[in-house]
């Protein structure tokens, strides 16, 4: 099997640091498993690593996309796997660090592989858009119950996705996903993860988020509406979505600092609640590299 290193956790608990240190000392390079820093200008407010440290580290899936498109998990699944394959040719191992939980869940599970059709889509959100999305949840509720109730009527991505597999290939979703394939079948991974004492995590999340406005976040956010639409997908993001707020005049700043903290609280809570899920993560306390490199060393 080939190996490949994990570092996950929270979002402010330390993961890139923790990567780069384990990197240098097991000749990896780093794929960003970041749902926002694919994102060219998105900087500040997603604490991407600098050049300097690109330059001595190696990192992938950082500022790929110029034009804000969407990116998801099925794109993941593919450069990450390209990415992998790349590093191991040149003799090096692969380490994917991050906290977009659902893409380290694809790489173990992989995605199911359904035709998409735009028509489809576009039926549902109409049919959304005139009778409400109550009635599409009825529609999955009656074909697949049991993801139903997992998704509810609110989850309108996962809803519209449901029902266009089973509109496609007429199997209920859940049976569906059992198809699932993914590419890193033959990879072997060692997951690190991450950890700290609730209240500690949440004090750093919150200096963060001040560092962030600090050091020029709103400055980034007007830059970035200039070069893209508000509507972009990443604009959606945590610090972003309460900055691009302010900008219209919903609330002022120091209130959109509040929002920008209790939000990614709540954003670290799901992640632990999400990754706690996954048996095969060795935790640790960001601050015990050597545990870390130990444990690690003898995976590899």
């Amino acid at each position: 099997m080939k190996p490949l290193i994990q570092v996950l956790g929270a979002t402010g608990v330390g993961k890139s640091r923790v990567a780069c240190a384990l990197a240098k000392t097991f000749n990896a390079e780093i794929i960003s498993a970041d749902s926002v820093q694919v994102y060219q200008g998105f900087d500040i407010g997603t604490d991407k690593i600098d050049a300097q440290g690109r330059r001595e580290i190696p990192h992938h899936l950082i500022d790929i996309i110029a034009d804000g498109s969407q990116f998801n998990a099925s794109k993941f699944l593919e450069l990450s796997f390209a990415a992998a394959e790349q590093i191991r040719a040149r003799g090096r191992v692969p380490l994917v660090c991050g906290g977009t939980a659902l893409y380290f869940r694809v790489m173990a599970q992989g995605i199911f592989a359904e035709t998409k059709d735009d028509g489809t889509r576009r039926q549902l959100k109409e049919r959304a858009a005139a009778s409400g999305w109550e009635s599409l949840w009825l529609e999955l509720q009656a074909v697949d119950p049991a993801y139903a109730q997992k998704i509810g009527p609110n989850d309108k991505v996962r809803l519209v996705r449901a029902l266009e597999i089973h509109r496609h290939c007429g199997l209920p979703p859940s049976e569906a996903f059992t198809q699932s394939r993914s590419p890193f079948s033959e990879y072997r991974f060692i997951r690190v993860g991450l950890e700290m004492d609730r209240k500690k995590l949440y004090e750093r999340i919150d200096r963060r988020a001040e560092r962030m406005l600090a050091g020029g976040l709103l400055q980034e956010v007007e830059e970035l509406l200039k070069r893209y639409p508000a509507s972009c997908p990443p604009f959606k993001a945590l610090g972003y979505k309460e900055i691009t707020a302010h900008l219209r005049g919903e609330y002022d700043l120091p209130t959109a600092l509040a929002l920008m903290q209790r939000h990614s609280r709540q954003f670290a809570k799901r992640q632990l609640s999400w990754f706690r899920q996954e048996k095969d993560i060795h935790w640790f306390a960001p601050e015990n590299i050597e545990a870390m490199t130990r444990w690690v060393g003898q995976c590899l």
